[in-house]
């Protein structure tokens, strides 16, 4: 496993000036959007993506999945048709798929929520797996994030069950240590997991309380709070998961310092908790 940068916790526009924040804050690879790593390679070509990467010692770590698969049926249509050429970029970068969150509850009927996710994302899933790639669907556990609707899908168990639904030969994981919390799982639901199952890692720490009262988008850097990450990376290198790590902190502080400080402290935070691998 290594330290990889996500844009929530630091960011820079250019892919280039994102890269380089990254590699001198001592991450090893980068988190983004799939998408912007296929128009980087466009725009320049494959080649000089790796070798600007090479030389920094910061690779593209993972692409989040690109496609809009929660409106519209046109708009959908239409990003999958852009999806095979984004998933060989992806495949080239030697990334191990593409991720996305689902919405723990809806406002309308749950079933009928469940099978448009299933339709859609099989299609998407398909895609991936002709490129040589997963689908990873991360859980969003907070009880505040459930607390309007009607509950849909919001730990490790219900995700699996939709990964099957969906296809578990190319549908696994992305596995948050803050979702992980807040929906009360526990070391062995990780070592329970194959590691193929494990598509991408995010973490990040928690404020201490009661869990149940936590909110999604108020966390803490690495070490920073009561989540035992140590439990949650000793875990994940048990079962054989050896993808990027990314520091996914939504914190108004890290927005007010700048980037530059942000990624600084989260390479520092990364260091301190990822010390348990060693």
């Amino acid at each position: 496993m290594h330290a990889c940068l996500n844009p929530v916790t630091a960011r820079l526009p250019e892919p280039e000036d994102y890269v380089r924040l990254a590699a001198r804050s001592g991450f090893a690879s980068v988190d983004g959007s799939a998408a912007q790593w296929h128009d980087w390679v466009q725009r320049t070509s494959l080649g000089h993506v790796e070798d600007f990467c090479a030389e920094l010692n910061c690779k593209v770590g993972h692409g989040g999945l690109p496609t809009n698969f929660r409106e519209g049926e046109d708009a959908f249509e239409a990003d999958l048709g852009k999806l095979p050429a984004i998933a060989a970029t992806s495949k080239a970068l030697g990334t191990r798929g593409m991720a996305t969150w689902i919405a723990p509850a809806t406002a309308g009927d749950v079933a009928e929520f469940r099978a448009m996710h299933v339709g859609r994302l099989r299609k998407v899933s398909a895609i991936l797996k002709d490129a040589g790639l997963w689908l990873g669907l991360e859980f969003v556990g907070p009880k505040t994030s459930r607390s309007k609707g009607n509950p849909f899908v919001y730990d490790m168990p219900g995700m699996l069950a939709l990964c099957d639904e969906i296809d578990p030969e190319a549908c696994g994981l992305l596995l948050d240590s803050y979702h992980w919390y807040t929906s009360h799982g526990t070391v062995d639901d990780i070592l329970a997991l194959k590691p193929q199952q494990v598509v991408h890692a995010h973490i990040n720490d928690a404020y201490p309380g009661p869990i149940d009262e936590l909110m999604d988008l108020k966390r803490l850097l690495p070490g920073e709070g009561v989540i035992d990450l140590k439990a949650f990376l000793t875990s994940l290198d048990k079962i054989g998961y050896d993808g990027p790590v990314a520091v996914e902190t939504f914190s108004e502080e890290l927005k007010r310092i700048g980037p530059e400080e942000a990624a600084r402290r989260a390479g520092e935070a990364m260091r301190s908790v990822m010390d348990c691998l060693q």
